[in-house]
């Protein structure tokens, strides 16, 4: 009988101990449970005051683009595009001043609005349209028929308000780079034949910077960018010096 007793309390002791120890890894994991959604929710915020900061940069050069447009009545040659155009220096072509209307992050898709806001605060003999790049960015990818619509909207603005219009193609990326990676090449590589079809439907001077940056890459092995999609000081010379070349074509027409 007493070894019998023995083994019961050595089972209830058991059963106290499990149930303890059930009871501290369920704790333990309600509180693991409790900080991962307490992460999941921190990354949700920070991806969107990421996202909130963003926004807020591209509102804050919308409005000062345009109240320097609106400080001044001298005729301007217009250079509208992306963070690609928007890192580099325009000095003044043949006696005439270029502005930098760039934003980091624009769409062709999305941008016709502040090109139209561009075009009203402004004057000039000619716009440079050089977008397209965000456009294969991220998860939202434009079909080729969504790009080929929206780049042709914003070919009409400038048309319409009687400037002339060089087009430009988009720069290769550096596809071994981690930054690159964050857009589509596929797409790209199908946005540059409809910007050249665009250009020569219209009858309009394309400067091909993506082949000239193609043969520079070939000539001179290496890297050319600093980060897989924004062209280092050496390529963004390649690409000013090209399309001022196309600029002096276009204005040089009849």
């Amino acid at each position: 009988m007493k070894a019998d007793k023995v083994i019961l309390v050595l089972l209830l002791g058991c059963l106290v101990s499990m149930s303890g120890i059930a009871l501290y890894y369920k704790l333990g994991w309600d509180r693991m449970d409790k900080q991962m959604r307490e992460i999941s929710t921190d990354v949700d915020t920070v991806n969107t005051a990421i996202k909130d900061l963003s926004g807020l940069y591209s509102r804050t050069r919308v409005s000062i683009i345009l109240a320097e447009l609106r400080s001044q009545d001298l005729p301007l040659i217009v250079m509208f595009g992306d963070s690609i155009v928007e890192q580099m220096y325009y000095p003044a072509l043949d006696g005439i001043n270029v502005i930098n209307t760039a934003i980091s992050g624009s769409k062709a898709l999305e941008s016709k609005p502040f090109l139209d806001n561009v075009l009203a605060a402004s004057r000039g003999p000619l716009v440079v349209l050089s977008m397209g790049t965000n456009d294969a960015f991220g998860g939202k990818v434009a079909t080729p028929e969504q790009f080929a619509a929206g780049y042709e909207a914003l070919v009409g603005a400038v048309l319409d308000s009687g400037r002339r219009l060089v087009l430009t193609t988009l720069p290769p990326l550096e596809s071994d780079r981690d930054r690159a990676r964050m857009f589509n090449g596929e797409s790209l590589a199908s946005y540059n034949p409809i910007i050249r079809e665009i250009g020569a439907r219209h009858n309009l001077i394309v400067a091909d910077v993506n082949a000239a940056l193609l043969a520079q890459r070939a000539a001179q092995p290496g890297s050319h960018t600093v980060d897989g999609v924004h062209l280092d000081p050496a390529s963004a010379v390649l690409w000013r010096d090209t399309v001022y070349a196309a600029i002096r074509q276009s204005l040089a027409r009849p």
